[in-house]
């Protein structure tokens, strides 16, 4: 692990905030899969290579289809919003798993507030982590809802923290992209990054997160060393 500031702070952490995709779960071939069905469905122009559309998971659809190049809006968004939704609700886990020491590493810390910020739809996010039995890890599942700002405006990460009555200076916020280390910062919360997900590393580091860690059951160390 590496820290980028001053890690002697006398503030210990009583909740950790993870994001889904990229972060918690390998689901970079359900997505695409999902969104591409749905893209084809509302365009007839080539469709994006999956290695392209896998390297924005994470944003937005309309953020995503936009830096793609594809001008998706009003009812033609409408559209694709709905075969994405029900391509993903029949095919949506697939092929995602956890990533490698997550459940371990979620079952070591249970007496800890664990938290789910994520830019998935809530009812999306909430399937995802019962089908993969790894819902009872976390007190609190903050999905993409009508009226809050995602990632990276701080908001998600201020409602998941109020959902967990836990204050900012004792949080630690992990993810796998620019917008989880952004959004962390913004809502005054500690960063960690992980370099295995959706997120390039060099845009990782310019942000300087708090902590880098190569795999998640890396994260307990820091949490212990947080916790105590």
């Amino acid at each position: 692990m590496r820290a980028h500031d001053d890690t002697t702070t006398p503030t210990s952490i009583t909740a950790v905030l993870c994001d889904l995709d990229g972060t918690l779960i390998d689901s970079g071939r359900d997505i695409t899969a999902a969104f591409l069905k749905a893209l084809g469905h509302v365009t007839h122009a080539p469709l994006p290579k999956v290695s392209d559309v896998v390297r924005h998971i994470g944003k937005p659809h309309l953020e995503m289809l936009s830096v793609l190049g594809f001008d998706v809006s009003g009812d033609r968004f409408e559209a694709f919003r709905t075969v994405y939704r029900s391509h993903f609700a029949q095919y949506g886990t697939q092929y995602t798993q956890p990533f490698p020491g997550v459940r371990d590493t979620l079952s070591r810390f249970s007496g800890m507030a664990m938290g789910v910020v994520t830019t998935k739809a809530q009812d999306q996010a909430e399937m995802v982590l019962h089908k993969l039995d790894l819902a009872h890890h976390f007190r609190h599942v903050q999905g993409a809802r009508p009226g809050i700002p995602l990632k990276p405006a701080p908001d998600s990460l201020i409602a998941a923290l109020t959902a967990l009555s836990c204050p900012p200076e004792q949080a630690l916020m992990v993810g796998d992209t620019v917008a989880d280390i952004l959004a962390g910062k913004a809502a005054g919360v500690r960063t960690c990054a992980v370099t295995y997900g959706f997120g390039g590393l060099d845009e990782l580091r310019a942000c300087e997160p708090t902590y880098t860690v190569t795999s998640f059951d890396r994260l307990a160390a820091i949490i212990e060393a947080l916790s105590g």
